[in-house]
């Protein structure tokens, strides 16, 4: 994968272009590590692992388009990083907690994290919730089913933000009070995807 080729990745999927080559440098980084420790430890799927920039890298794209700028990030159940350490990769210099509960996993991230110099990016070897300080916007790739998330990413300190990731399941908000602020659709793989930001109504 070079710049120009992600360029118009994001272009076929329906994204805007990414414009940060070093932001590009990072991302094509951890891939290479993550390549490097699926030799050895059960990090991905096969298919992702075949194509992570048209699966990974795209989810992790639109994800940070419907992001609220500067407002931290945590990522829960990140798994092998994604979308959490991928969106540190793109905007390092936005705080992102990386939520997991497995050794190995969280392993993995520590040390991806270690050589690409994410200095803001914070490790829990945990479950969710984990207490957190401040606002925040909360999101999860696949930790439990669309219509389970809200009510998962609201069990513990209130999120300014919860985004949702929808694929073909696509059910509707289960939670009262909340309004939809901001949605990024695009394609991978022949797949209509969506990512979609809910804020608590005011007042």
């Amino acid at each position: 994968m070079t710049f120009e080729t992600l360029q118009a990745l994001c272009a076929t999927a329906g994204l805007p272009p990414l414009t940060d080559s070093s932001a590009f440098a990072r991302l094509a980084q951890y891939f290479e590590m993550r390549a490097q420790w699926a030799r050895v430890h059960n990090l991905s799927g096969p298919a992702t692992l075949r194509d992570p920039w048209a699966t990974d890298a795209l989810d992790a794209l639109a994800v940070w388009h419907c992001l609220r700028p500067q407002l931290p990030l945590v990522d829960v159940g990140t798994g092998n990083g994604v979308p959490g350490l991928l969106v540190a990769c793109l905007d390092p210099e936005r705080p992102v907690d990386l939520v997991e509960p497995r050794v190995k996993r969280v392993a993995f991230l520590r040390s991806t994290a270690g050589v690409i110099g994410l200095q803001r990016l914070r490790l829990h070897r945990a479950r969710w919730p984990v207490p957190q300080e401040g606002s925040f916007q909360i999101v999860s790739r696949a930790v439990v089913s669309p219509a389970e998330w809200p009510g998962l990413a609201t069990a513990g300190d209130a999120p300014t933000a919860l985004l949702r990731m929808l694929a073909d399941d696509r059910p509707p908000m289960p939670l009262a009070g909340w309004a939809l602020s901001s949605a990024v659709d695009y394609r991978s793989q022949g797949r209509a995807l969506r990512v979609e930001r809910w804020e608590p109504l005011q007042g």
